[in-house]
């Protein structure tokens, strides 16, 4: 119990008049061995429908394609102004899009160092450019890091909140999906390859630890042990406490006997983050390509390039690259993808909508790398590589023009949305809409 009774003696002397001033019995809240526990009164959300809410929101994130007119780099954001409530820790799973049938082998599938390094950037900018709850719980307002909860040699995120309302966010990526651990408050601990995680926190007279294992790829809890009293609106000190394992009340020393039969607490290391949002995106952008530096030029991957901005056609751009001895760049891996955000990052030409060298075969219907004569490489997201690229709902082939009519999408461009460099497909001319932010860059080897 991780020495938390010997400072609940006292409690609810010295919480007293604040409770009486600032809370309600309402907000004494914690899971109970996946049951909420409000005390007297029931909690305003429950766990499932926090949860939901926010699947539904990473699932569903309506993004403005780029044939639109909302600015590609300028996405609205919200705050919700109002104090969070705190939330009891639960899972939930996201699939990651064109991650069905992919080569599951070590060296390029879905458990890959970019497979699950992609995703986890994928997913915390997703996370960024969805978020409109309490402001404080932002991804700026959290830490990060890395931690090795089970024996895989793929690491599980942290996503440490600011304050314990907050919580922590813990993911964990297997064969193309991310699951996510939301704790309840901040303290959490672990053994690290053993599979093992507590979430042992409480306040205000309910105290818990939730034992969690990573099963198929999914967080589970797999014991629950729980210690309360009946009424914390009146002092209380330690013989008033209730212990529960498992849904099942038990004497202190058969609590205690219980926990220390399944979790050796000498061996636990305390979960914390300890890097910012953006030291984390370049961590995770250095883990995909399994190096150190993301400045490539001596790399065979990586060749010249030239931006040339200027407000013309797909056509016109693939012309023009062609005319100078190169071609319309083609980004035919995450090292060059990198390398050439890097580079626009640089040059602060981050707010552009950039031509890329992609257009859709009428053959099979698909994406391909295009040099003005024949087709290459797909470069669709039902690819390994590629699935981590796209904005999301994207391609959709088709969108609406100028005129507000419908038409065919068919010609790949990239811009930034929240600081991530999103692929779409649009139609030949955007100039209408983006009249002196377009771009191109030829690619020379």
């Amino acid at each position: 119990m991780s020495g938390k009774n010997n400072i609940h003696k006292k409690t609810g002397i010295i919480t007293v008049s604040l409770m009486i001033l600032t809370i309600t019995a309402s907000m004494l809240f914690f899971v109970s061995c996946g049951k909420e526990k409000t005390g007297k009164a029931p909690a305003s959300d429950s766990a499932e429908e926090q949860t939901a809410d926010t699947a539904e929101t990473m699932e569903a994130a309506e993004i403005a394609e780029a044939s639109e007119t909302t600015e590609p780099a300028e996405v609205a954001e919200t705050a919700d102004s109002s104090a969070a409530e705190e939330i009891p820790s639960k899972t939930a799973s996201f699939k990651l899009p064109g991650s069905e049938g992919s080569d599951k082998s070590s060296g390029a599938g879905e458990n890959s160092n970019a497979a699950w390094a992609e995703a986890y950037h994928k997913y915390l900018v997703d996370f960024g450019r969805t978020f409109d709850g309490y402001e404080y719980s932002g991804p700026e307002y959290r830490s990060y890091d890395y931690i090795y909860v089970n024996d895989d040699d793929i690491p599980e995120l942290v996503m440490q909140g600011q304050d314990e309302a907050t919580g922590n966010i813990v993911l964990t990526y297997n064969n193309g999906k991310i699951d996510e651990l939301q704790t309840s408050r901040l303290y959490f601990d672990y053994i690290e390859k053993g599979n093992l995680l507590r979430n042992s926190d409480g306040h205000m007279g309910g105290y818990y630890d939730y034992i969690y294992s990573i099963i198929d790829g999914k967080w589970k809890m797999e014991n629950c042990g729980e210690y309360y009293v009946e009424d914390n609106s009146v002092m209380w000190d330690d013989d008033d406490l209730i212990y529960e394992w498992n849904g099942k009340k038990v004497s202190r020393s058969e609590y205690e006997k219980a926990l220390k039969d399944i979790y050796d607490e000498k061996k636990a290391v305390p979960g914390s983050g300890v890097l910012g949002y953006e030291e984390i995106l370049d961590k995770l952008k250095n883990s995909a390509q399994g190096i150190e530096d993301v400045f490539l030029e001596d790399s065979k991957d990586i060749h010249k390039y030239e931006v040339i901005v200027k407000d013309v056609t797909w056509k016109e751009a693939l012309d023009d690259c062609r005319s100078r001895g190169g071609y319309l760049v083609r980004v035919n891996t995450s090292e060059e993808r990198y390398y050439l955000e890097d580079m626009l990052k640089n040059n602060k030409q981050e707010k552009l909508v950039i031509w890329l060298g992609g257009c859709l075969n009428p053959k099979d219907g698909h994406y391909h790398w295009y040099d003005g004569e024949k087709y290459g490489q797909a470069a669709l997201d039902k690819d390994e590589y590629y699935k981590f690229c796209w904005l999301t709902g994207e391609p959709s082939f088709t969108g609406v023009n100028a005129d507000g009519n419908m038409t065919d999408e068919n010609y790949m461009c990239m811009f930034q949305v929240k600081g991530y460099w999103e692929w779409n497909d649009v139609p030949e001319d955007i100039s209408p809409f983006y009249s002196g932010k377009i771009a191109y860059i030829c690619e020379y080897e």
